[in-house]
Order: C-alpha cells, then sequence, then structure tokens
C-alpha cells in the first residue's frame, strides 16, 4: 500500500485527481461537450505545473533533502520525475490541438500559466519565487485552481452559465485544503509567507481549515441540494484538518488532506 501511496502522492498525481474531477465534474453538471479532453488537459496540466514547481525545489533544497521524505523520495526517482514531468507537460500540449481557444480561453491559460511561472520559478527580486511574498501561496494556489475550472466553460463560450457560487466555493475550498500543508511546511516555511498557522499558530489553524471548508461545503450544498456525499466529505475533511500532522503517516495524511476536494468533484458529477 505504501508504495502505491508514494507514486500517488509524490508524483502529484492524487492531487491532479482531485482537480480532474472538479473540472469533470462540474463540466458534466453543466452538460458542457468534451468532457473528456479537458479532464486529460487538467491532469496533465496540473502534474506538469506541480512537477515543475518540485523538481526546481528539489534542486535548491538537494543539500538539505534528507530531512523530507518528499524530497528524498524524488531524489532517489530523479531521472522518473523528470520523465513524468516530460510526458505529461507533452500530454498537456497535446490537448490543446482539441481544445477551442477563444479569446477567453487562451486570457485563462496564459494566465494560468503567469501563476505557476511566478509560483514556480526562482525571482532573484523576492528569492525563491512570489509565493514567498505575504498571502501570495494560498491565494495564487486557491485563483489558479478556480481558473482551470472555467477553462472549459470559456472554450464552450458558456461563462454565462455559472453565477457566483462555484467560484467561491471552489476558492474558499481549496484555501481551506492548504491550511493542512501550511501546518506540514510550519517549521520550514520563510516567515514572510504569513500563512494561517503562521499568524494564529498550529493548533488554532486546524478548526479555521475546517471552518472553512464547511463555509464551502455549505456554499454546494445550497446549490445542489442535500446529498449523501456531504458527510462523507465532512468527516473525511475533519480527519484531515483536525488530527496533527505526524511525519510516520505524511502519506495518508496528505491523501486525507485532497480527497474533500475529489468528493466535491464527485458529488456534482453524481447529483
Amino acid at each position: 500500500m505504501r508504495p502505491i501511496l508514494s507514486i500517488l502522492i509524490y508524483t502529484n498525481s492524487w492531487v491532479a485527481l482531485c482537480v480532474t474531477s472538479l473540472v469533470y465534474g462540474i463540466g458534466n453538471y453543466f452538460y458542457l461537450e468534451d468532457q473528456e479532453i479537458f479532464a486529460c488537459w487538467t491532469f496533465t496540466g496540473t502534474v506538469s505545473a506541480y512537477q515543475l514547481h518540485r523538481l526546481f525545489r528539489l534542486r535548491q533544497l538537494k543539500h538539505t533533502v534528507r530531512s523530507n521524505r518528499r524530497l528524498l523520495w524524488m531524489q532517489n526517482t530523479y531521472w522518473f520525475q523528470i520523465a513524468w514531468f516530460v510526458l505529461n507537460f507533452c500530454g498537456c500540449m497535446a490537448c490543446l490541438f482539441f481544445i477551442t481557444l477563444t479569446p477567453e480561453t487562451l486570457f485563462l491559460i496564459g494566465l494560468n500559466a503567469l501563476i505557476v511561472a511566478l509560483y514556480a520559478l526562482p525571482i532573484p527580486l523576492i528569492g525563491n519565487g512570489i509565493r514567498n511574498l505575504p498571502f501570495a501561496k494560498n491565494l495564487l494556489i486557491s485563483l489558479s485552481w478556480v481558473l482551470i475550472v472555467l477553462v472549459p466553460f470559456a472554450s464552450m463560450k458558456q461563462l454565462n452559465l455559472l453565477t457566483w457560487e462555484i467560484p467561491t466555493l471552489l476558492f474558499i475550498a481549496v484555501f481551506a485544503q492548504i491550511v493542512p500543508f501550511d501546518n506540514r511546511d510550519l517549521a520550514h516555511d520563510p516567515k514572510s509567507l504569513s500563512t494561517i498557522p503562521q499568524l494564529i499558530g498550529s493548533k488554532r489553524a486546524r478548526p479555521v481549515g475546517l471552518i472553512l471548508l464547511l463555509i464551502a461545503l455549505g456554499i454546494q450544498t445550497y446549490l445542489l441540494g442535500f446529498h449523501w456525499l456531504l458527510p462523507v466529505t465532512v468527516c473525511c475533511g475533519a480527519f484531515g484538518h483536525l488530527i496533527p500532522f505526524l511525519v510516520g503517516y505524511q502519506l495518508r495524511l496528505e491523501f486525507m488532506w485532497e480527497l474533500p476536494l475529489g468528493l466535491m468533484g464527485l458529488w456534482f458529477l453524481l447529483v
């Protein structure tokens, strides 16, 4: 079980599957066409973006990599990580040949690419990328996920179908799910990030993350009505947010941290 979780988590495939669940679920909820292409583009693009960040971080931390299990695993599978990035990046580019690139679509993809570049690539003036600016990390990741979900609507010229609930609940839900990761990285993140755990402490941040998730789920329930996935998602969210981070259980915890987002996408698909 552990080797499978290692591959799923450390190659960023799990987070990509959760993003894809949201894109596919919401697109099908609004009866958009060609959702399989958008799902493929989302998965490969998300893997590429996260791998780009991890590989740059691995190069910067090569002398202290043994203090981090993820980075140690990536170091020991470095060429596989490179191949996984190249394969997914090529797949992402190939998907663009099958997507209608309206001006709105190009704008959203370009803006998201800019966010990824600023987040992942080192910028000398501000250190290790724009992620080191106060609040930037959480805001950029949340905005990026929202932009990805909007792309199919822009391509189909159906942005008018979206009301305030969809982007709002997505932004809040993604922001909430970043909190456990911020708790995990509390001892290593520079103070300039001003993450929620840095501002209010690890213990207080855990329920704050869960409350944000519950707000997002409340908006989704308002939009879709009650579904049996609601209590399941709440339980998974409570497990992921409230249990303190333990190094020996990192893989299982990271799986649970992302799971509510995947379940929210499934909820859109099933209603």
